[in-house]
């Protein structure tokens, strides 16, 4: 038996720039509301006396973040189990105790998320929550990592299966894994800042968070360039072979250049810069989602040729899918156009 199964006889159920275009895109959604958990709720820790009023906002948001970001987690899930399923199970498999327990620990993190926003306890639960959902974070960034090492699957095996079962203990503690969440990380207070600019100016009439978000923003901006700068430097090494250039200017440059608009809303703080801020943040995660999937597959390329798999062509299907998500995207637009209401009033 071949170490990696064969791709499945069937085929690919659509042709796999759709997968792929559709598991980029639902990286993108992830990354935005997962960002704002990410470092939001640091942030919402560390300034709860001495930026009270900002301190409140995020900690008000993260629900919605926790509930938007969990859902629209599980759509690159399962474009890369449709792409990869013979790399993604076994990887998983050999670290199966801690891929399990992201489902309790996601579940704390969520109660905890909401003890806070209803003020019970709300410093600890917070706290709480952001140290739960960066392990949790390193936990996915491990199991995507090992998903790309088939070579290294059989020593992990052996020294984890002494009955010829894997116990699933193994942690991959690899350094590109902790490299990746920190690229996360570096752009996680990029969004965050941004996220703060766009509500300050939605909320014209709340000085008080003007007062206090508005210097922080570049602040934030600039912890993330930082955390990204370092991660960055460290990580672009190991896939300069994997990444085209073009791609790789573009994603080094994309968080400066974010990083130079924030200054200049903190020069011209006004629903324009604000906006064009939001924008620019938003072509950091895209520039970042497309350049991971692209390291990914190029990672996989030499163990699996996915233009060979035949497609089987289940367009009916493809159809309710596209359907149900458009449907979605009006819901959410919906909740958006409430929550703009509520809070302008």
């Amino acid at each position: 038996m071949p170490p990696i199964p064969k791709p499945d006889p069937l085929g690919m159920p659509i042709p796999i720039g759709y997968l792929f275009a559709l598991k980029v895109f639902g990286f993108f959604l992830h990354m935005v509301f997962m960002n704002l958990w990410l470092a939001g709720l640091p942030v919402a820790v560390i300034l709860a006396r001495t930026r009270p009023h900002v301190s409140e906002r995020l900690i008000a948001a993260m629900p919605f973040a926790m509930a938007f970001g969990i859902n629209a987690g599980i759509v690159p899930l399962l474009f890369l189990q449709t792409l990869y399923p013979q790399f993604f199970y076994p990887a998983t498999i050999l670290q199966a105790w801690f891929w399990f327990l992201v489902i309790p620990l996601l579940l704390i993190a969520y109660t905890a998320v909401y003890l806070a926003a209803f003020g019970r306890w709300r410093i600890l639960a917070s706290l709480a929550a952001a140290i739960l959902l960066t392990w949790i974070g390193f936990q996915f960034s491990a199991a995507m990592t090992l998903t790309a090492r088939p070579d290294h699957w059989p020593t992990l095996f052996r020294s984890a299966a002494p009955a010829g079962g894997v116990h699933g203990w193994t942690l991959y503690l690899e350094r590109e894994a902790l490299l990746r969440l920190g690229l996360m990380a570096g752009m996680a207070f990029g969004t965050v800042g941004a996220f703060l600019a766009l509500l300050t100016e939605i909320r014209q009439g709340d000085s008080r968070l003007q007062e206090e978000a508005r210097p922080l923003v570049p602040i934030l901006f600039t912890i993330g360039l930082g955390i990204f700068g370092i991660a960055g430097s460290l990580y672009a090494p190991t896939v300069a072979d994997r990444l085209p250039r073009i791609l790789q200017l573009l994603t080094g440059a994309s968080v400066p250049i974010a990083w130079a608009a924030a200054w200049l809303y903190r020069a011209r703080p006004r629903p324009a810069t604000a906006i064009i801020l939001t924008i620019l943040q938003g072509g950091v995660l895209v520039s970042n989602a497309i350049a991971r999937q692209v390291v990914q597959a190029t990672e996989l390329g030499p163990w699996v040729d996915l233009g060979k798999i035949p497609v089987r062509g289940e367009w009916g299907s493809f159809a309710m899918f596209v359907g149900a998500l458009l449907i979605g995207i009006g819901v959410l637009g919906w909740m958006l156009r409430t929550a703009w209401i509520r809070v302008r009033a």
